[in-house]
């Protein structure tokens, strides 16, 4: 459902990143920042990905929106140390056209890896094949992967914790039900103990008010990302 109306023409230049911390809520302090795309029209109006994605498929340019807002991000923090990372999509691990990009800009940036590629759990399951290749193509140029949404599907988590990824960001739909699900507690906790047994970072996802950051906390995930700590911004302070 589109939320609100889209005038003029569409110009992929004018997508753009927002960005919004991962804490590290040990130190109680920014680990990283997510990069997340932004339309921005001429008449400053702002459409998220839900309401845009629609003229992206329609133009059959996927490929262009990933490098647009990886270019965009890795220019932003080119001259600080910080770590930020992007979402791509399954057209990214499934055609050739990121991997070049990617192969081409990398080796003159600076410290690369303090960058990370977000991917949706739906996607590497479905697509382990092409995931196990993209994977070793961020291992080679010293980028880390996460899988995102992890924990929402019914698929074997196993598949892709035996792979050697970087981390997982747990489903923000299980971070909502924490705090009144036992059940769901009990998972979560499941899958972090499973991460962390392998070195794989684990972050909660929307985390929104202060019960589902209390239910967080209690089970020692160190990283969490959410509206309780800031909603994405244009510029960073």
């Amino acid at each position: 459902m589109r939320i609100k109306q889209i005038a003029g023409a569409f110009d992929i230049e004018r997508i753009v990143p927002y960005f919004q911390p991962i804490m590290d809520l040990e130190h109680h302090a920014v680990w990283s920042y997510e990069c997340l795309a932004r339309l921005v029209t001429d008449k400053e109006q702002t459409f998220l990905p839900s309401e845009f994605l629609y003229l992206v498929e329609r133009g059959q340019c996927f490929g262009q929106l990933s490098q647009r807002i990886f270019h965009a991000s890795a220019e932003y923090f080119r001259n600080n140390n910080m770590a930020w990372s992007i979402n791509i999509s399954q057209q990214d691990i499934v055609e050739s056209k990121l991997v070049r990009f990617l192969t081409d800009f990398l080796p003159e940036y600076p410290n690369p890896g303090r960058i990370t590629l977000e991917l949706m759990a739906a996607t590497a399951f479905n697509h382990r094949n092409e995931f196990k290749s993209f994977l070793q193509m961020c291992k080679t140029l010293n980028i880390r992967l996460f899988v995102d949404h992890f924990g929402a599907i019914s698929s074997n988590i196993m598949t892709i914790l035996e792979l050697p990824i970087d981390g997982v960001k747990v489903d923000g739909a299980l971070i909502k039900q924490m705090a009144r699900s036992q059940e769901t507690m009990d998972f979560v906790s499941h899958l972090q103990q499973l991460a962390e047994e392998r070195d794989i970072a684990v972050i909660a996802e929307h985390i929104e008010d202060k019960s589902s950051l209390q239910a967080v906390r209690s089970l020692g995930i160190r990283y969490g990302q959410g509206f309780y700590f800031s909603k994405p911004q244009a510029f960073l302070n």
